[in-house]
């Protein structure tokens, strides 16, 4: 009897500090990403990082421009639906103070090239090859994409594949007001 009952509070003990240590590790996991995920009317971070060409980009070289970050790799399905129209909206509204910044996540300069010549992309984009400015962005699923104004501060958070009416409807949301 008392083998029993000692085997029953061991597991019991066991149970608890086994429910402890995992609350522990979610709680400190889940929270260091909440804290550091970029919120709308956040400031944008800012970043450098090199392009398809090994010219070194500024995020900060973009103020007083409306501005669309777009996280991509060469495999996501929804990335590769999205770029014609991220393109379309580049061509229509960059006279009107508009840019757009895609980052390509942990792939090759090779892999990103033979993307864009088999899609005839010529979108401007940077390499992340360490994954440092989407974990910055605490992104987490791909596409992502961030609308930040002139002054900076991110207006739209959207992470899944956009439509080319989202895209205008937002960038119209962003865009300078002496171009409107």
């Amino acid at each position: 009897m008392k083998k029993k009952k000692r085997s029953i509070m061991r597991t019991i003990i066991l149970l608890i500090l086994l429910s402890a240590v995992t609350y522990t590790l979610y709680a400190n996991l889940y929270n260091k990403d909440e804290l550091n995920k970029v919120r709308v009317n956040d400031q944008a971070p800012n970043f450098t990082l090199p392009s398809i060409d090994g010219e070194k980009v500024n995020a900060s070289g973009f103020e007083g421009k409306a501005l669309l970050i777009n996280f991509w790799g060469s495999w996501c399905g929804p990335c590769k639906n999205e770029m014609p129209a991220i393109e379309e909206a580049y061509n229509q509204y960059k006279d009107d103070g508009f840019e757009v910044l895609t980052i390509n996540i942990r792939e090759s300069e090779f892999a990103v090239k033979k993307f864009l010549e088999s899609n005839n992309l010529s979108l401007p984009v940077v390499m992340d090859k360490e994954a440092e400015v989407y974990d910055a962005y605490a992104v987490r699923n791909l596409p992502a994409s961030f609308f930040v104004t002139p002054e900076g501060k991110v207006n739209r958070i959207y992470q899944g594949e956009m439509t080319r009416k989202e895209i205008d409807k937002w960038v119209n949301e962003i865009l300078p007001r002496e171009s409107l």
